[in-house]
């Protein structure tokens, strides 16, 4: 009976010897990544609110597409210049180091959070916004989009829900050390604290750089190969003979291909259904996020009780998070299996969308924004991140980014249209509108999920790599 037993626990849970180490490497980088965002994240809104105004923030959220453009070009160009690992390196690295600028800067007596003065013009807070767009933006698309390409399809099936447990971790423990450490603080000594966050959170990010290097340099080759077929493929295109460009072709197919992922995504139905569940999910977030901000706002006028309020809510998310990927995610992947779990997300955000939607009072709207992102980071995510495993190099890199980055910004900056155009209209008037949309759209996700699942086992079933036609078609 014993054995029995143990041998359940071991399905649900067990990690093969031979894969520990990587499992140990990839749930590290994450917990760092993931720490370091935890920490940071409250320092977002709280810090913009002290230094520019939250009235600014559907602005910033939708100036941030125009910064985001360049940066994916450049990453696609990236995804071009350097190896799989070495984004995560560009992506840590120059982050920590940017965490470090603002570190200076937040804590200068004029340009920091000890000038009380608010307003559009101070720019130190729409830089630090924009900073942290970009961190935001590219922090899971790097690294899930390096680990889709270290795991096959089995792999994720079993793993990928200690991946998002690391994350949940770190996430609790720097959560739950800014909370009680500002809440115990007087607002003078805040005002040291919350800059020394940001010196902590680019130290996160430099361990998590030294995960990488470590993963890479400890675990057998064999076991980085990811879905076979595409690293064959890409072992291919390495060692083949191309012919070498002219100098015009050479420099025409060099600003082109920065927007391979975008090309690709247009033309692929599938990297496009991908994109449309993104765009979903993050259009209800934008709405929720405005809704519990407006409100916590009012309660929190300090900058310190602010910070500590965000604090608060990302331990919580993260905590029901970790119970998810323990207890839901982990099993769930292992008993029914990739293309079932895809539909449970879209489900449990209709039953919490109803729920609001019948009781619509601000405890519900709290609980349902925190039910909505720690299922998106510790159910979705993973779950859409096996979509990307039986695809091309770029589809996993540079369509990747432009339906992760872009789409989410653009899905934010919808979300903020929508939030400033019912800014005019009874709360209550909002509020009914803000679900009813929401719930509209969680009924074409579920239908593009089936889609998107069905054609995902298809391929699996076939051994073939989706988006192997587009890719070559775009590199003619």
């Amino acid at each position: 009976m014993q054995e029995k037993l143990s041998g359940k626990l071991y399905k649900l849970w067990g990690i093969k010897r031979e894969f520990l180490l990587k499992i140990l490497l990839l749930s590290a980088t994450y917990f760092f990544l993931m720490a370091c965002h935890v920490i940071w994240k409250p320092l977002k809104y709280s810090l913009f609110g002290q230094i520019v105004g939250t009235s600014s923030v559907p602005f910033a959220k939708i100036s941030s597409l125009l910064f985001l453009i360049p940066l994916i070009l450049l990453y696609s160009k990236l995804v071009d210049w350097l190896r799989r690992h070495h984004l995560l390196y560009f992506f840590t690295i120059s982050h920590a180091l940017g965490g470090l600028f603002f570190y200076y800067f937040i804590s200068h007596p004029v340009y920091g959070i000890a000038n009380t003065d608010t307003g559009p013009s101070r720019y130190i807070g729409w830089l630090f916004y924009f900073f942290m767009e970009s961190f935001d933006a590219f922090l899971s698309t790097t690294f899930w989009s390096f680990a889709d390409s270290v795991n096959n399809a089995n792999d994720a099936k079993y793993y990928y829900g200690f991946f998002v447990s690391g994350s949940k971790i770190g996430g609790m423990l720097t959560a739950a050390t800014l909370y009680f450490v500002l809440t115990g603080a007087t607002t003078e000594s805040q005002l040291s604290i919350i800059p020394n966050a940001l010196l902590i959170g680019s130290c996160m990010l430099f361990a998590a750089a030294a995960c990488i290097y470590f993963l890479v340099k400890k675990v057998p080759e064999g076991i980085m190969h990811g879905y076979e077929k595409v690293y064959q493929l890409e072992k291919h295109k390495d060692v083949e003979h191309i012919p070498t460009p002219t100098r015009l072709k050479s420099f025409l197919r060099s600003i082109t291909s920065a927007f391979d992922g975008l090309t690709i995504m247009v033309k692929s139905s599938y990297v496009m259904g991908i994109f449309s569940l993104v765009f979903f999910y993050e259009i209800i977030i934008a709405i929720f996020d405005y809704l519990v901000m407006m409100r916590a706002e009012s309660a929190h006028p300090s900058i310190g009780s602010m910070t500590a309020f965000y604090a608060l809510y990302f331990f919580i998310m993260n905590g029901i998070g970790l119970l998810i990927s323990l207890f839901g995610t982990t099993p769930l992947l292992r008993i029914l299996g990739i293309r079932m779990s895809l539909f449970a997300f879209p489900l449990i955000c209709l039953i919490m969308l109803v729920t609001t939607f019948i009781f619509p009072q601000g405890w519900i709207l709290f609980g349902t924004l925190i039910g909505l992102r720690a299922f998106n980071y510790a159910l979705n995510h993973p779950t859409r991140e096996v979509l990307y495993i039986p695809t091309t190099k770029d589809i996993k890199f540079k369509a990747k980014t432009w339906t992760d980055a872009f789409g989410s910004r653009i899905a934010k900056g919808f979300g903020s249209f929508f939030n400033l155009a019912l800014q005019s209209v009874a709360p209550a008037i909002a509020l009914f509108s803000s679900i009813t949309f929401s719930l509209g759209l969680t009924g074409i996700w579920l239908v593009i999920t089936y889609f998107l699942g069905k054609t995902l086992q298809s391929a699996i079933d076939e051994n073939r790599i989706i988006g192997e036609t587009e890719e070559s078609k775009t590199n003619r």
